[in-house]
């Protein structure tokens, strides 16, 4: 008999809601550094910016890869009809896919990620500055507009709902 596994997700939490942001942290395999490589971290943060800005799956409100994990701040769109599991296994196969073809990296993803449901809008300030500063409190910059793949989208906060 397996040992029982930690829930990390809610239990009866509706994670199809349009209306929920989620702030997702998705580690590398065995904490591997794969994004230290730029054409690595270019591919990942591609498929983000492309999943938002072109397949308009999700509303990007910031992200940041840093070299064994990256952090979203996120709200899925109306209409995308799916889960965020079913978003983050999307995004996870793809990007997997990618850089096994194109690099012989596998695994690439550790198998779960950690969500925390944002429950106040004014926290979103909060968490995005979170996530944006994550390479200067690591000392790799000083200011994290200095980071390449540290980003925010300040045109999603302009229409949160």
């Amino acid at each position: 008999m397996l040992p029982n596994r930690k829930q990390i997700h809610l239990k009866d939490f509706d994670y199809t809601d349009t209306n929920v942001v989620y702030f997702l942290t998705i580690c590398t395999y065995g904490k591997n550094s794969y994004f230290k490589k730029q054409k690595f971290a270019k591919i990942i943060a591609d498929d983000l910016n492309y999943r938002s800005r072109v397949a308009h799956e999700v509303k990007l409100y910031a992200h940041c890869l840093m070299p064994d994990h990256v952090h979203v701040l996120l709200k899925l769109n109306e209409g995308y009809g799916k889960s965020i599991q079913n978003w983050v296994a999307a995004f996870k196969r793809y990007t997997a896919r990618v850089l096994s073809m194109m690099y012989g990296v596998k695994p690439l993803w550790q198998s779960n990620f950690y969500e925390h449901i944002v429950r106040k809008e004014e926290s979103l300030k909060t968490i995005t500055e979170y996530i944006a500063n994550n390479p200067v409190r690591k000392n790799m910059v000083k200011q994290w507009v200095e980071y390449q793949f540290s980003k925010i989208n300040y045109d999603a906060f302009d229409t949160l709902h």
